[in-house]
């Protein structure tokens, strides 16, 4: 587990309400990859409540860097990932190639960052559907392609209330599809494949890691991770508790 890196530099920008939600960016041109995420003295709320400040979690995350955030408390780590994808606004640094987030269309962010949640939304239709609406141009094969990286081994024209597709697991590997048939470079993953057996929960982790390669990953997490006894921890970069 190696220490925290610090920011080469930091942009600084006027002050903002951490409590506004960002539906008022400008729309500064989305710089082009491959891309650098920089966050440094953070700080945030949602609508109503208390200020949520993520401590000494300074990070540059160049393309491909793996970081697994072991969240003390899942408010705080949903408020970061709100952060990166536009759903709140923040203060202290979110850049994007030296470009804060919040002077990004959300439109923009969105085609770069992505959010694969154990608890994803499903569409009331075929798992390949599903899949399609990050690229609807996208052919069957093309969808196909994406399922198998994500370990979906279900045939594509299951339909969403299959048992199988509804648990936890199966919701969160069609939204990584989903990512990767869009092509997404910066992944975060919210609670990555709960399973009450730790060894088949590393293993399905160690799975999904390796189908994200080239990525940049957040991984997000709420369980123990003992240094240097943690199967995960061969394969990230990076653990931090935030």
């Amino acid at each position: 587990m190696d220490a925290s890196p610090r920011p080469r530099h930091r942009v600084r920008s006027a002050p903002a309400d951490p409590a506004t939600p960002a539906d008022g960016r400008r729309s500064v041109p989305l710089p082009s990859g491959p891309y650098e995420l920089c966050l440094a003295d953070l700080r945030t709320r949602w609508p109503g409540g208390e200020v949520i400040g993520f401590g000494d979690t300074d990070l540059v995350l160049p393309q491909g860097r793996r970081v697994a955030l072991l969240g003390r408390s899942r408010v705080g780590t949903s408020a970061l990932a709100a952060v990166l994808l536009g759903f709140l606004d923040y203060q202290g640094v979110a850049t994007l190639n030296d470009v804060q987030l919040r002077d990004l269309a959300d439109e923009d962010v969105r085609t770069v960052i992505g959010l694969c949640a154990h608890d994803a939304h499903l569409f009331d239709t075929t798992i390949a559907e599903n899949v399609r609406v990050a690229r609807p141009d996208a052919g069957d094969d093309d969808v196909a392609r994406a399922l198998s990286r994500a370990g979906v081994d279900l045939p594509p024209e299951t339909g969403v209330d299959d048992q199988e597709v509804a648990a936890g697991p199966g919701r969160q590997r069609i939204a990584l599809a989903r990512a990767l048939l869009a092509d997404l470079p910066v992944l975060i993953v919210d609670e990555p494949d709960v399973r009450p057996d730790e060894d088949a929960a590393d293993a399905a982790l160690a799975e999904l890691i390796d189908a994200a390669e080239g990525r940049t990953l957040l991984l997000i997490m709420h369980r123990t991770v003992v240094p240097g006894a943690a199967p995960i921890l061969r394969h990230v970069d990076e653990v931090l508790e935030i």
